[in-house]
């Protein structure tokens, strides 16, 4: 089977992350899969080339000015190439994909992997171009749900299949030490609820005062750096909280925390919040999108509600004066990612999708 997979960026994103990811076990199980990129290439095109994986960047400028030659390419590589299937993430490949492919005899499958395809006037074209898609595949049952909320009365077929991470090798014994890490990894964009996590921390200051030293590692990058900074020098965080940056082993980042935080206003199918369980963390996050199918509140990690910086700070402050409770958490929380949240998995069930989709005949399953 030949398929490709089209991408809005070429990013260092969780869906940049999962494509790259995905791709060895899809090649070890006979698929021909190759990847093009609507923007000039990046992390992703980079890591293809390393790898051997056949990548393209279609070169979209930024100002978009060039969309019409950008789309003749696009056109010329599917006539060229002659995938069975699409599959396609973010709102601009998409439309592209859906006027492109299907007069080629090509089919259309639409990955819903956040809340951007329920915003602005993204519902208007989706309804108006929900007959180009053969198959919508989401990461999460929100996900699913709001897409057919969205296009009701109609019912397209929509399969879930969860996001894969790797399996981590943890360390037996944690070093020593006389205080306590929490982190968080995700972009510094406004709907990662760094705000709120600031106010909790101050919160979290003023509860625990000296029983409990706090550092906070924040590992991403964005347009928010220079606004967090500011903040954390006026609220009183300066030499606590630490802008990391961009991390290029967000794996080590991880082990060096005792509490994963990620106190988002909107989410998909986080995989960092996966990252941090299947590396053995503790995590709090917030009650959007796809988080409550990760998380058993309680069980294997804690559940606040979003926006909220004192419910926040209550959590954190409790699972932080317990620590056998929290390792109880995270205990729990590796188990759950590595039975339902692995590669291998996410890779079987997509080939079942696709196998499906290119049989038009068979009906896949809802998920």
């Amino acid at each position: 089977m030949s398929v490709l997979i089209f991408l809005s960026t070429s990013g260092r994103g969780g869906r940049e992350l999962n494509t790259l990811r995905i791709m060895p076990y899809l090649r070890n199980r006979g698929m021909t899969v190759s990847v093009v990129v609507l923007d000039s290439g990046g992390y992703v095109t980079k890591r293809c080339n390393c790898g051997g994986l056949d990548c393209q960047a279609l070169g979209l400028w930024p100002s978009k000015l060039n969309l019409l030659a950008v789309w003749l390419r696009f056109f010329f590589l599917l006539r060229k190439t002659r995938p069975e299937l699409v599959q396609v993430y973010g709102f601009l490949a998409s439309l592209i994909c859906r006027f492109t492919a299907p007069p080629l005899g090509i089919k259309v499958i639409v990955g819903i992997v956040g809340a951007g395809h329920f915003t602005g006037k993204r519902p208007l074209w989706e309804r108006l171009t929900r007959q180009l898609v053969n198959h919508y595949v989401a990461n999460s049952l929100d996900g699913k749900h709001k897409m057919l909320k969205l296009l009701n009365p109609h019912q397209p077929e929509i399969s879930v299949i969860y996001n894969g991470v790797p399996e981590l090798a943890i360390p037996s014994e944690k070093p020593k030490k006389n205080y306590i890490t929490v982190g968080t990894v995700a972009n510094l964009r406004p709907e990662k609820g760094y705000d709120v996590m600031l106010e909790a921390l101050v919160k979290v200051k003023e509860k625990l005062g000296e029983k409990v030293a706090l550092n906070y590692l924040i590992a991403g990058e964005g347009g928010l750096r220079e606004e967090l900074t500011e903040k954390i020098n006026t609220m009183g965080l300066t030499g606590q909280v630490n802008l990391l940056g961009m991390v290029d082993n967000v794996t080590e980042m991880l082990l060096k925390l005792d509490l994963f935080v990620l106190p988002s206003y909107t989410e998909g199918l986080p995989n960092a919040l996966l990252e941090a369980m299947a590396a053995g963390r503790c995590v709090i996050a917030t009650r959007v999108g796809g988080v409550p199918e990760i998380i058993e509140d309680g069980y294997n990690g804690l559940i606040v509600e979003p926006g909220n910086p004192d419910e926040l700070a209550g959590v954190m402050v409790k699972v932080l004066l317990e620590p056998q409770w929290r390792e109880s958490l995270a205990a729990r929380g590796r188990e759950v990612v590595s039975k339902k949240f692995s590669l291998e998995r996410q890779a079987e069930e997509t080939i079942r999708v696709w196998t499906a989709v290119c049989n038009q005949n068979c009906k896949v399953g809802r998920g």
